[in-house]
């Protein structure tokens, strides 16, 4: 079993930790990964000496408080700093996981960024530490000796306590006495089955066992265990009596037991069948009841599955999606994780409509699709048809600049080609140029997985191979489209 462990800077995580590792539970540290690897001579030096020149001292060692006071006040330096260490981080995290997990047990993992480089997935539960935003405060000004507007700043470029409370399985008050946090610990080991270390149980054990051996003392001197003084002989010595044939001339009665009767070849036989048969009966009973429960299971699943999938606009996601060669399941996925088929959606950047375009994104296909007319407006985007015909002509535009690759396509729709390219001529992410091994940035990562999770649901239940593409509107037909490639994609 997995366990991690997260939670804003200064909050307590270390002391959790810690206690646990007192407990004798094995705990990977993910801050200890990352001094390992930004110490002299680390695995990440190569690449922060070549995005941070700046942060390295005349004798080549990284200045750690420099890069901090960086990293924390400008947000753009932070994402180039996660692209590089977390990657890194999480292929030793796990690698220390998978070691611990090798021995057998429950392994911990203390990671501060756990939800924000989207690693809960790893983990079968995870547990998020907490407390009063003064007393975060506090403590990491006299934990770092730094400002009350420099911890605020380091505050800030964290997912909020909030946020992470919500998200974990469960939640530890670090605000009072470290006993009262260890309390909350212990309390929450137990309803997990977490088995506790043996010095914890030894005293109950031993207790145990001298509670069993005395209820056995108790029990062998029972009176009711012994045969009382004067009684008429064992139960043997009775049943003999009672089997012994009556005096005189008097007409007995035979009793015969069931078990005498069935001892008889012939209903031996009788009533091993009909046992036979009952214990046949109750196989096939159990076994149909089991396989209706998991087909009932099944279905209600599959309904679930559909509720959470739905489909709107159908003809035109698959006439547009046909004109661009692509998976109308892709668009359909698309849809659901921009703007989950509402047609009036606006973001908080002002992107607009089903496929959620931006104003210049909007504009430049309608140039490519020669619509930059007078009377061409972006309000136009509010209109399912509008924004479906735009939105696949860019998704396929992306697929055949990709070559079909499905991953790198919906990375682009959510990060920009730009971001992408330059992802593809970094080793750390692509090897050949080509091939995307790694997204770097977690909100990508975690948008290509939902679009590429939808995807499959979409295929599985509503676009077959066999679906018919149907006829588009009048006012589809009315509008130009561009020449596609030859190329055809694969997504």
């Amino acid at each position: 079993m997995r366990i991690g462990i997260t939670g804003s800077i200064a909050c307590g995580k270390s002391t959790v930790s810690s206690y646990l590792r007192s407990l004798g539970y094995a705990v990977v540290d993910a801050d200890a990964i990352s001094r390992e690897m930004t110490a002299d001579g680390g695995l990440a030096i190569p690449a922060l000496k070549e995005a941070f020149p700046d942060c390295f001292t005349e004798s080549g060692s990284l200045d750690r408080q420099k890069l901090g006071a960086l990293v924390f006040s400008d947000s753009d330096a932070r994402n180039r700093l996660n692209s590089i260490l977390h990657p890194m981080i999480l292929s030793g995290v796990m690698a220390e996981i998978e070691a611990y997990e090798s021995m057998g047990g429950v392994v911990f993992a203390d990671i501060p960024l756990l939800f924000e480089c989207g690693m809960e997935h790893f983990f079968d539960k995870v547990w998020t530490v907490y407390l009063d935003e003064e007393q975060q405060i506090e403590r990491l000004c006299a934990r770092d000796n730094i400002t009350r507007e420099a911890a605020l700043a380091r505050i800030a470029s964290q997912m909020s306590q909030r946020e992470k409370r919500e998200r974990a399985d469960a939640c530890i008050n670090t605000s009072g006495t470290i006993e009262e946090t260890r309390h909350a610990v212990d309390l929450l080991l137990a309803p997990y089955a977490v088995e506790i270390p043996y010095p914890r149980h030894r005293r109950t054990r031993q207790q145990s066992e001298s509670t069993k051996a005395s209820g056995t003392a108790d029990a062998s001197s029972s009176p009711e265990r012994q045969s009382p003084a004067g009684s008429s002989g064992s139960p043997e010595d009775r049943s003999s009596d009672d089997r012994s044939e009556p005096a005189g001339n008097a007409d007995p009665k035979p009793r015969q037991s069931l078990f005498k009767k069935a001892s008889k070849p012939l209903n031996f036989v009788l009533l091993a069948i009909i046992l036979i048969a009952l214990l046949l009966s109750t196989v096939f009973g159990i076994r149909r009841f089991l396989a209706y429960e998991a087909e009932q299971k099944r279905l209600a699943a599959i309904e679930q599955e559909k509720a959470q999938h739905p489909l709107y606009y159908g003809d035109l996601i698959l006439g547009y999606s046909a004109r661009q060669h692509l998976n109308p399941a892709l668009v359909s996925a698309v849809i659901l994780c921009e703007s989950s088929f509402d047609p009036k959606a606006t973001s908080r950047v002002g992107a607009r409509g089903l496929m959620q375009l931006m104003e210049d994104t909007a504009g430049w296909i309608a140039h490519k699709l020669g619509e930059d007319t007078a009377d061409y407006s972006f309000d136009l985007m509010y209109e399912p048809e509008a924004n479906i015909r735009f939105g696949t002509w860019y998704l396929g535009y992306l697929a055949r600049r990709y070559n079909g690759d499905a991953t790198k396509t919906i990375c682009a729709y959510h990060a920009g080609q730009g971001n992408v390219d330059a992802w593809l001529r970094n080793p750390l992410y692509s090897q050949d140029g080509v091939t995307l091994i790694r997204i770097p940035t977690e909100d990508t990562a975690r948008y290509a997985n939902r679009v590429l999770s939808a995807m499959a649901v979409y295929e599985k239940y509503y676009f077959p191979l066999t679906t018919p593409t149907p006829e588009l509107p009048d006012s589809a037909a009315a509008t130009p489209i561009p020449e596609l490639s030859k190329h055809t994609t694969e997504i």
